[in-house]
């Protein structure tokens, strides 16, 4: 779980912002409740980096989005039992093999909710 998380928010990193936006969703409900520091700790890091992410000024990259994977990857391991943990896991193995066939960014971009938030904050081009 937290080796897949970790990957997987990876995947998200190729736009300024997108893998900060994609934790940060992962993230607001599990810091709810039961264990939930272990998920507003890094949603709030990575929060506080967005603005600049988002600027362009500094890159979250390969270590930041990995970092915030593994942090949210043990937020969803202590959240959940053992069957939240096997459906979380079976969404994060779908998701990153899903991601061998499907560009992410050619389905943010063609749906325009997705797009729309993906672009948010972020400079125009």
């Amino acid at each position: 779980m937290i080796a897949g998380t970790a990957n997987l928010l990876n995947l998200f990193d190729l736009r300024p912002g997108r893998a900060i936006k994609a934790g940060g969703m992962i993230a607001a409900p599990l810091s709810l409740g039961r264990a939930g520091g272990l998920a507003a700790g890094p949603l709030g890091v990575a929060a506080s980096v967005l603005p600049d992410d988002l600027d362009e000024r500094v890159m979250l990259g390969d270590s930041g989005a990995n970092a915030l994977g593994a942090l949210l990857g043990v937020a969803i391991a202590a959240r959940t039992g053992p069957a939240g943990r096997a459906a979380a896991l079976a969404a994060v193995a779908a998701l990153t093999a899903a991601s061998e066939k499907v560009s992410f960014t050619k389905v943010i971009e063609a749906n325009p909710v997705l797009s729309q938030l993906d672009a948010l904050g972020r400079r125009s081009s």
